[in-house]
């Protein structure tokens, strides 16, 4: 579920952190939708997009297995006809960071974090953009 701020005519502005737009960019990618290419304008967002690019084959081509890493950590792994491979690790928790086993290897995600990995590496972490 996503939260977004309005600004009341005179009150005032609400700033988010790159960190949280690259989260909800990820999360909006992690559960299947897409984004229009021209979307990302600015440099975190554009580095954001060239990451998940290149898992681009993997997320088109089928629907993600989910799987419960934790009380709030998940991972959604898309996988193609061609072995491509794409996963996303997903921490939930908005106070502590989780340490988590997923295909064999343990991983670190921040709070309320999501890592993006060609299945095996972190390709990207969105506390970390």
């Amino acid at each position: 579920l996503l939260f977004w701020r309005f600004t009341e005519f005179g009150g005032p502005i609400h700033q988010r952190p790159v960190q949280d737009v690259a989260y909800v960019v990820a999360r909006f990618i992690q559960r299947g939708s897409f984004i229009n290419h021209s979307m990302p304008k600015y440099g975190h967002l554009k580095e954001l997009h060239r990451d998940i690019k290149i898992c681009e084959r993997a997320l088109v081509s089928a629907h993600p297995i989910v799987t419960s890493l934790g009380s709030l950590q998940q991972s959604y792994v898309y996988t193609s006809e061609m072995r491509d491979c794409a996963s996303f690790l997903s921490n939930y928790d908005t106070k502590y960071a989780a340490r988590v086993l997923f295909i064999n290897m343990h991983y670190n995600l921040p709070t309320w974090s999501i890592s993006i990995l060609d299945c095996r590496n972190v390709v990207v972490n969105t506390a970390k953009v």
